[in-house]
């Protein structure tokens, strides 16, 4: 690793220390002189979007600060298109503010960047499940979870959504609809 980058490292690895300890005030400022430094670094525009995002208590889509969030994610997504973070960051925070087909959107195109990201599918899934699109949200669930067995335990909603999509008789076997 050359030299010059050392400090540019040690600056993002302190501003990201900063959010993990919740403190995001902090961290945005140290971010933001970042990115006055390198308009290009990818990570510290999603790492102050994320931090932007945690300053407020109830986040909305006419927040200022919201609208910085989405925007730094925009200008990462623009710097590095085939980087899925800013792509799947900008989803979750869409999610957040409630619009949730456009989050739809965001995780679609995190996928054609990285097809295999599980946390995107699944986020694919609950966003389908909380519009009650039951056999969607199954589906994407399945593939999540062969993406990442590890899921399984966020998955108790999925037997709710098999329920209502008619996949299940009472407790019995699950059946498909189509057989």
């Amino acid at each position: 690793m050359p030299l010059f980058n050392r400090s540019k490292d040690r600056e993002y690895k302190e501003a990201a220390r900063l959010l993990a300890d919740n403190r995001p005030r902090e961290a945005v400022d140290l971010l933001r002189e970042i990115i006055t430094k390198d308009p290009e670094h990818v990570n510290a525009r999603v790492s102050l979007a994320v931090g932007l995002m945690q300053m407020q208590d109830n986040p909305s889509k006419n927040s200022e600060l919201t609208k910085e969030a989405l925007r730094h994610l925009d200008i990462a997504a623009d710097i590095d298109p085939k980087n899925p973070v800013p792509h799947f960051n900008k989803g979750v925070t869409l999610r957040h503010i409630g619009l949730k087909e456009e989050a739809l959107k965001c995780f679609e195109q995190t996928l054609r960047v990285e097809r295999r990201n599980a946390l995107a599918i699944l986020h694919q899934a609950e966003i389908h499940y909380e519009l009650g699109h039951w056999e969607q949200a199954v589906e994407l669930a399945r593939l999540a979870l062969i993406r990442d067995p590890g899921l399984e335990p966020v998955l108790g909603w999925v037997r709710v959504a098999m329920r209502k999509a008619g996949m299940l008789e009472d407790e019995g076997p699950v059946e498909r609809p189509d057989k």
